[in-house]
């Protein structure tokens, strides 16, 4: 690579190799450990780069997918399947696809037949360490499939309130629209209270490109009705955006709550039926 010094020996040698790789592929997140991984990764220069992290309780990794909690997870296509066989807890591999030394794709195998062959085998990190250079990938990567796809890996990991962090990326326009997207999918499926509003402030954000308050929509669409029906019904009402509001009312409509059909009849009769 033009501009690399020569690697030293030892220690310090490998270490100035390592920055000097950062520095020429663009800035990784901040912290050691995690600017160390995105290194070892653009070292690969072309190729896969494989590292594994610890999984938050829950995950489990099996033939067909991962499953979290009682859902199984094909997770490239989002579908649900509950024929799980030979789960294991503990960690996960995250592949990285690496040209001109830059990451292009991310991929979590859960099958052996899944995992690419003649990988550069990184060893464990610490799930934060992952979580911060996944981060990374997600706001400042210039490959739209890598940002959405480094999604995932982030919400498996033994982080705690890694959804703070979804939920920063959710809310900052800067990320390109398919992380956003993403992120805010898996907002839906498995955030807190906390995490729905949040999700319906991006809804109802009259700055927000229609396509990712559309996501928000559908993200709120996905929570417990607990949750989710009130959400959308508060972005029905007073959200600025006509098509965001028909999106609201479009989720609604496929819900089967009791709440629903006296909202409809709030909303085309008003209050009282007058």
């Amino acid at each position: 690579m033009k501009g690399l010094p020569s690697a030293r020996r030892g220690v310090g040698g490998i270490a100035a190799l390592f920055a000097a790789v950062a520095a020429a592929v663009g800035a990784f997140p901040a912290g050691a450990a995690a600017q160390e991984l995105g290194a070892k990764v653009a070292a690969v220069r072309n190729g896969t780069a494989r590292f594994s992290f610890g999984t938050r309780p829950g995950v489990e990794v099996c033939d067909q997918g991962i499953r979290m909690g009682r859902r199984q997870l094909q997770w490239r296509s989002r579908g649900w399947n509950d024929d799980a066989r030979n789960c294991r807890e503990g960690s996960v591999d995250v592949e990285a696809e690496v040209r001109d030394g830059r990451v292009i794709d991310i991929d979590v195998p859960a099958r052996e037949s899944d995992r690419a062959r003649d990988a550069e085998e990184l060893g464990e990190v610490a799930a934060t360490d992952a979580v911060v250079w996944l981060e990374g990938l997600v706001r400042g990567s210039d490959e739209a499939r890598a940002a959405r796809d480094a999604v995932f890996p982030m919400v498996l990991a033994d982080v705690p309130e890694v959804w703070r962090t979804l939920m920063a990326i959710a809310r900052d326009d800067t990320v390109g629209r398919g992380a956003r997207k993403n992120v805010l999918f898996w907002l839906g499926q498995e955030a807190a209270d906390a995490a729905t509003k949040g999700i319906v402030e991006v809804a109802s954000d009259e700055d927000e490109d229609q396509e990712v308050r559309d996501a928000a929509v559908f993200a709120l669409s996905e929570r417990p009705a607990g949750e989710g029906i009130p959400a959308l019904m508060q972005v029905a009402r007073t959200a600025n955006q006509a098509q965001t509001r028909r999106s609201a009312m479009f989720w609604l409509a496929q819900s089967n709550d009791p709440r629903v059909v006296p909202f409809f009849e709030e909303i085309l009769v008003g209050p009282g039926g007058n």
